[in-house]
């Protein structure tokens, strides 16, 4: 499964929030928001290799009723790929679209399960293959999103924290910096 690289964690998830700064919280926050940020784009890149293997099993099964004419998978595919478009839950704020150059290191292992050769021919791939591949990536996709909800959680008692502060009646100072 794919691990996030030592050297992009900003450090051990501190114990005690109410010890650090206004500006530790938020440094850390920006921290975690940009490393999920990079696997939020790995996680997509391979929620949308699932897609496409689901669909060729899909279209397959198509083939297999011969009361259906078989689609192509072009046809099929932009309706496969719209369907994981939005999650449940508010939406979050729109973030800079450029992915962290380390985010395609968390790939390589969905590279090498469902290599582009693969794809660009998934006609030709043994029904066994592609059954296996479909397990790999969908592996691959469930640790990045688990990987993705523990960064939530983080994101998530930071803010709470930040919030608290502001509650309290954190100064204007603390407020601007």
């Amino acid at each position: 499964m794919p691990d996030l690289p030592d050297d992009v964690m900003p450090g051990p998830e501190p114990e005690d929030l109410s010890a650090l700064s206004m500006t530790q919280l938020r440094d850390i926050r920006t921290s975690l928001q940009e490393v999920e940020d990079g696997v939020s784009y790995a996680r997509r890149l391979a929620q949308g290799r699932l897609d496409t293997l689901d669909a060729e099993r899909h279209r397959r099964g198509a083939i297999d009723d011969p009361t259906s004419s078989a689609p192509d998978l072009q046809d099929i595919l932009p309706e496969a790929l719209a369907a994981h478009g939005r999650g449940p839950g508010l939406p979050r704020p729109n973030r800079d679209l450029d992915p962290p150059s380390w985010a395609d290191r968390l790939l390589e292992e969905l590279e090498e399960a469902v290599p582009p050769a693969m794809v660009a021919a998934l006609a030709e791939v043994e029904p066994t293959e592609l059954d296996r591949a479909s397990k790999q990536v969908a592996a691959i996709e469930h640790e990045l999103s688990a990987q993705r909800a523990d960064l939530h959680r983080r994101i998530n008692g930071l803010q709470e924290e930040l919030i608290s502060r502001y509650r309290e009646g954190a100064g204007v100072d603390d407020l601007l910096t």
